[in-house]
Parts: C-alpha cells; structure tokens; sequence
C-alpha cells in the first residue's frame, strides 16, 4: 500500500493485553541459580546471567541510596540519580515461569566492550562523553545475529534494531547492582523491562510461540491497532532507533519534517529510504516464510522524536508501496 505521510500517528485504539505465554529461567554455572523455581532470592547473592528473571525495582528508587553511592563515588547527586533512575535493581529474582518484570536475555562481560570501566564511578556520570560511547557499545552488543544484520543493512552506522513489543515493554541494559560490582561481577545486562508483569521470555518475541494478542497488527482502512488474529493489512515487526545517525547528522531529524498535501511527513531522501527498507525485508525473512509481504519502513512524524531522545523507524510487513493491500490473518512470525 502507499507510504502515507502521518499515517501511524493516525491509528487509533489499544494493543489487547493477553498474557499466556510460559518460559523457563536458570542461573549461570558459576553461582547461585536465580530465577528458577518461584523466585525470591537475595540478589547480592545471585550470579546475573540469561534467561534470569526479577523484581521491578529500580537502582533510582531510593533518594538516600543515590545520595550514598554520589558521596562514595565523589560524583554528583543529580548525575548518579539520572543515570539509575531507570536501571534494575536486580534486588530479588522472580520466577521467569510466572509473571515477571524483568528478564536478563543476554550479558555482556565488562571487559568486552570499550570503553574500559574499572570503577562504578564511570557507571553513574551519564553525561560524560565516555559514558555515552560505553552505551552505545552495550546497546549494539545487546543485538542478536538477527538484529545486528538488520541493523548493518542499513547502511547507517549506529543503528539500534530490536523486535517490536507491546506497549510498556522496553528494552534496554544495566550494570550490577552497587553490591553486585562489590561482590565481583563484572557483566552488563541486557534486560527486557515490563510495567505489568508478563509470562513471555525474549526469545519467544522471534517466534510463532508468541501470542499474536501481543503483536502489533494495524487495520489501514478503518486505522486502528488490533490483535493479529484479526483480519488485518500491516503488521509492525521491528524498530530500528536512528539516534545516532541523527546525531551525527547523516539521517534528518525533526527539523526534517515537512508538510505535504497528505499532512507531515519526515523527509528522508529516496536512497536512504530504499535501504531501510531492505533492512525490513531482511529481518521479515529472518523470522517468517511469507513471501507475499516485504519490508516497509515508516516513519510517524508525531513520534520524531520519542520523549526519551529516541528516533524510531518502524519495520513493517507489507506489500510494496505500489501494490494493493493483502488483508490476512495471524502474525508473519510463523518460525
């Protein structure tokens, strides 16, 4: 269907929450096993690893406790309370068979990624220029093959890809909690953070396991979201976060967005757009069998950016912008 400007902006009504999907969680054979069995266990005394599961407190949450580590660290108050604010506590596991809000899917060893931290200090002074490089390295490492040939084939140095989820579930990584680091475990987590509690794992997001309630499927004619088991013409599959690109001036940003006949639209040129695209495509094939969609890149003018700095592209499976639309059923994930 035709690349609308403002069309996303446009949709209206709500994801369904429907929350059924089981995984299992384990510890690493180094240390005690978190996660596993119905949760509870003291963090301080847990091994971060994969496919762990934990409480929704966050490092932030206490103003005496940010106040302590800005004494001991000699940083500012402000700064360690930014760079916390949002990061997981790891204080309690929870069971990852029964509703969770955080999931470790994967770690990063400290030592991996540049720049070197050797202090906790490095960790909460988020305005530092080194502070930001080491981000942008545990965001890319964080990436599976899947996502990071997705990310390369834009052609865009600096591009984030990850699966699309639902709304409230966020991405992202955190170090160990201040004990943690104390106690010797040098590992970045990446997590997959959840307001509501949720049965599903991350891995399951790549697969047909995943509910379809909880894809994002869009109705074009009447411009709402709506449960994939639902006649639908588009689904969102991916987003890729052009932060990066758009800081460093190779993508536009929002002094890009213009105003056409059918309303805003960002504009990017037609090369750079054409290679987003491919990007889609690749990750469509990636994780279904259809060959009646292809990739599409959307751009929401009203979301560029996001409140949190962020510049989202969004994947979707459809057909070529030329072509009239494929009303279907279910989810294009089907591997």
């Amino acid at each position: 269907m035709p690349r609308a400007a403002g069309t996303t902006s446009a949709l209206v009504g709500a994801l369904v929450a429907a929350l059924v999907l089981l995984s299992g969680c384990g510890g690493d054979p180094g240390g005690k096993t978190g996660g596993g069995g119905g949760g509870g266990e003291d963090g301080a005394e847990v091994t971060l690893a994969a496919k762990t599961c934990w409480t929704s407190e966050t490092l932030g949450a206490d103003p005496q406790d940010i106040l302590k580590l800005s004494e001991k660290y000699a940083v500012t108050y402000f700064d360690a309370a930014n760079a916390l604010a949002a990061k997981p506590a790891f204080t309690e596991t929870e069971a990852c068979g029964d509703a969770h809000h955080v999931e470790i899917y994967k770690v990063v060893p400290v030592a991996s990624v540049k720049p070197a931290v050797t202090s906790y200090a490095s960790l909460l002074q988020p305005n530092q220029a080194a502070y930001r490089r080491l981000s942008e390295s545990v965001e890319k490492a964080c990436m599976n093959k899947v996502l990071a040939s997705t990310a390369k084939k834009t052609k865009l140095e600096g591009v984030i890809a990850e699966p699309a989820f639902p709304d409230g579930v966020t991405l992202g990584w955190a170090p160990p909690s201040p004990q943690q680091w104390e106690r010797g475990q040098r590992v970045y987590a990446c997590t997959v953070t959840s307001k509501k509690a949720v049965k599903f794992s991350y891995a399951a997001v790549f697969s047909k396991r995943f509910p379809t309630s909880l894809r994002t499927c869009i109705d074009s004619r009447k411009l709402v979201y709506l449960d994939c088991a639902r006649k639908h013409d588009r689904e969102t599959i991916a987003i890729l976060d052009v932060r990066l690109p758009v800081a460093a001036g190779r993508f536009p940003g929002k002094k890009g967005i213009r105003l056409g006949p059918d309303g805003r639209y960002v504009d990017v040129p037609a090369g750079v757009l054409a290679q987003l695209d491919k990007a889609c495509t690749s990750y469509l094939r990636s994780v279904s069998t259809t060959k009646k969609l292809t990739g599409i890149a959307e751009i929401d003018p009203d979301r560029w950016p996001l409140a949190d700095g962020t510049y989202p592209v969004a994947c979707e499976a459809d057909v070529p912008i030329t072509s009239k639309s494929i009303v279907t059923t279910g989810s294009v994930y089907n591997r």
